[in-house]
């Protein structure tokens, strides 16, 4: 901003107007030793290994650009849970600039631009369907297998930000698959050039068809048959009269996860957690009989596209690099080195769960091989992340991490020990709470973990109705010691008589407000398999008890508030002069005014102008105070008037005022003698000349075709949002 002060002040003057060090190894695999263990190990296909890259470069090479120029080649590569991905990076030869691009199989998961940021201030001249259909064309360009499966899901254009953000979901069949699949695009907001992509995407997914599922009607049966329902007194300050009142509000104790095709509870869960077991696998391939059957008929959501075998040319630094990855341990190998390791206790059952080879500088090779190895079943569950040189094997580092086994608490006497200190603490109310149902469940069993401490809850209880918020808690360890106690306990507050609509009543007014959600989910193996699934489930809610009205927490009615769109809403601005730049201002998320009416001649407060500045700016500022006294301007904008108590409305001159000192020019405005008014009815003897001249050289204000300013005039939003476009588009075109 004062770079471009500096350059207006310039043409006012002109023209008489405005190296790190190595780890120290746990434990290290005698050189030779690992020469010995590589050569011996099963035999890999080196003509496999470099092919593999040469087809993920190719792949990359026939959908990407790379210009000549970024003539320096480097990669990584990263296998994790059975998949290989490749990192590639091309660089100028002064090695400021590059493009990265990473794939993962057939999809390209990430991409980069030489094109930085530069958080320059403006207005594009693109709408935001160009920036949807242009984001969306490259991703189907870069990644044909995602065609036909994206759904727009946000949008963001700012005037203080040269990007556009495009976020896209994955749909199937109409429906949003959850669980991770996505695609960002940031793109320049005057180009339109595509300066960065990430995404996730599950590769060779199948979906089954919803066309089978049961009907609203029949799933909230099912729903209401056995979902639990609990009343709740919620206890808020009326904002009105600063005391406090109370609600009663039914909430769910349970959630459900349905299979949209039988209506049973989904087997999500428990598939994920069988799948997370390593003794599933063997060597990192799935053990045969262990995959889920697929009952129904499924429908693959994308077509296999091949990698370009031809057509791509190598450059030779290209071409030595995929020959020297295949000279380095595949994952295979160096898990038969870690296995004869002595320190890290790994086993053939442990499952390499990632696998990275990337430029480092401490090994001895410059490449060094970075791995997780786990294991996770029902006696053990363990992860040892190990460092090494990527051809030899050499042990660089390594660390692990497991549970502690510790004395397990022993719940009755801890029961015991937290209702004494209950009494003794809180003897005056403890008659009104009682105890949670979780203080006497049983210690947690399975695998090596052991409960060694626990927080006792006590929940206040007034007609029989839990109070929310109103608990004590007790902490108590296995050494029979008391570590914390804590109590919320409201005064003072007239709880009523308790009286609500039954369950029933409550359930069936419920489905009638609201319907369940049928959509995809899923995950990923420890193979990178998908694993997916049709699913209803009930969106989250509350009812109030006593009128049985959706409602938030407090127990408040709750409408459900219209998407704020991404176009713009406005049906009053059809007439005005300034139509488009109000349009433009709201697609670059400048949203002073909400709902469908502008109202373009309507004068604008001063408060509102504030809001819209700081908006434009993207900075907060503080506004001068407004003139106590200002001239009562008859609508025609003559300066004929009377004075008058100051309002929130503001003239012309003010608005120039405001421009200059959000633009910290404010100091420049006092030399009155360097300007010429660029305004026929504002003077060279007016102490708001420099003002005027400033702010008309900035791009905010303009002469009308009478080259009069009208100075005196209040400012109408039509005319607000007209001088925020022009400052804006100012700065944009000026650079």
């Amino acid at each position: 901003m004062k770079r471009k002060i500096a350059a207006l002040m310039a043409v006012i003057l002109a023209a008489g107007t405005v190296q790190a060090v190595p780890f120290t190894a746990f434990a290290e695999v005698n050189s030779a030793a690992a020469q010995t263990a590589s050569a011996s190990s099963e035999k890999k296909d080196t003509a496999s290994e470099e092919e593999q890259m040469k087809n993920a470069l190719a792949l990359v090479k026939s959908r990407i650009t790379i210009p000549e120029e970024y003539s320096s080649f480097s990669y990584s590569t990263n296998q994790s849970d059975g998949m290989r991905s490749y990192s590639f990076t091309w660089t100028e030869p002064t090695g400021s600039r590059s493009y990265s691009v990473r794939v993962k199989g057939d999809i390209i998961t990430s991409y980069r631009s030489p094109t930085e940021n530069s958080w320059k201030p403006g207005i594009s001249d693109h709408n935001l369907s160009y920036f949807t259909n242009k984001a969306l064309s490259w991703v189907y360009k870069v990644n044909p297998s995602m065609k036909g499966f994206l759904t727009k899901s946000g949008i963001s254009l700012s005037v203080n930000d040269d990007s556009v953000y495009v976020n896209f979901g994955r749909s199937f069949g109409g429906l949003k698959v959850k669980g991770g699949n996505w695609a960002d695009v940031t793109l320049n907001k005057y180009t339109g050039e595509v300066m960065e992509y990430n995404g996730v995407w599950w590769q060779n997914a199948e979906f089954v068809s919803a066309a089978g599922a049961l009907s609203q009607e029949d799933i909230k049966k099912i729903y209401c048959d056995e979902v639990t329902i609990k009343p709740y007194y919620r206890i808020y300050t009326d904002e009105t009269t600063g005391k406090k009142k109370t609600n009663i509000v039914y909430e769910p104790m349970n959630s459900y996860t349905y299979d949209a095709l039988t209506g049973k509870h989904s087997a999500m869960d428990d598939d994920y957690l069988k799948f997370m077991d390593t003794d599933l696998y063997d060597n990192g391939v799935a053990l045969d009989g262990e995959g889920e059957a697929i009952e129904e008929e499924t429908v693959a959501d994308e077509c296999a596209v091949e990698n370009p075998a031809t057509g791509v040319n190598f450059t030779e630094e290209e071409l030595a690099a995929a020959a020297d990855l295949s000279t380095m341990l595949t994952s295979e190998q160096f898990k038969a080195l870690a296995v004869k390791d002595k320190y890290m206790g790994i086993t053939e059952k442990y499952l390499v769960k990632n696998f990275n080879i990337e430029k480092n500088d401490n090994a001895e090779c410059g490449f060094a091989i970075t791995c997780n190895m786990i294991i996770n079943n029902k006696t053990e569950s363990r992860t040892v992340v190990i460092t090494a040189d990527a051809k030899s094997g050499k042990m660089m580092s390594f660390y692990t991490y497991s549970d502690e086994s510790k004395a397990e608490i022993n719940v009755k006497k801890a029961t015991a020990l937290a209702n004494a200190a209950l009494k003794y603490y809180y003897g005056d109310i403890a008659d009104e709470y009682k105890a949670d149902a979780s203080n006497t469940a049983p210690v947690s069993t399975g695998g090596s973990y052991k409960e060694t401490s626990r927080t006792m809850r006590y929940n206040r209880y007034v007609n029989n109705i839990q109070v929310s918020g109103n608990y004590i808690n007790v902490t108590v360890n296995s050494a029979g010691k008391v570590t914390s106690v804590s109590a919320y306990h409201d005064k003072d507050v007239d709880f009523g008589d308790g009286l609500i609509i039954n369950k029933e009543t409550a359930l069936t007014l419920l489905c009638e407000q609201q319907d369940m959600e049928l959509y995809y989910d899923g995950f990923l193996d420890l193979e990178s398999k998908p694993h997916t699934y049709l699913h209803y489930s009930m969106p989250s809610w509350r009812i109030n008890g006593v009128n049985g009205k959706l409602c938030d927490y407090n127990g408040k009615a709750v409408s459900r508030a219209a998407k704020t769109p991404d176009t713009c809403p406005y049906k009053d601005i059809a007439k005005s002069p300034y139509k488009s730049e109000i349009t433009a201002l709201y697609e670059h998320n400048v949203r002073i005014y909400e709902g469908s009416e502008f109202k373009p001649t309507e004068k604008m407060t001063f408060t509102e102008f504030t809001r819209l500045l700081d908006t434009v700016t993207g900075y907060g500022y503080e506004p001068a105070p407004l003139e106590e006294v200002i001239e009562d301007i008859p609508d025609d904008g003559s300066s004929a008037g009377s004075k008058t108590a100051a309002s929130e409305y503001f003239t012309r001159m003010t608005l120039a005022k405001e421009f200059v000192r959000a633009a910290q020019a404010e100091r420049f405005a006092g030399y009155t003698s360097i300007y010429k008014s660029p305004f026929t009815d504002v003077g060279s003897k007016d102490e708001n000349l420099g003002y005027a001249a400033l702010a008309y050289a900035m791009g905010a204000v303009k002469a009308g075709k009478d080259g009069k300013f009208y100075p005196n005039a209040y400012v109408t939003r039509e005319y607000a949002y007209h001088c925020a476009y022009n400052y804006l588009k100012a700065m944009t075109d000026n650079g």
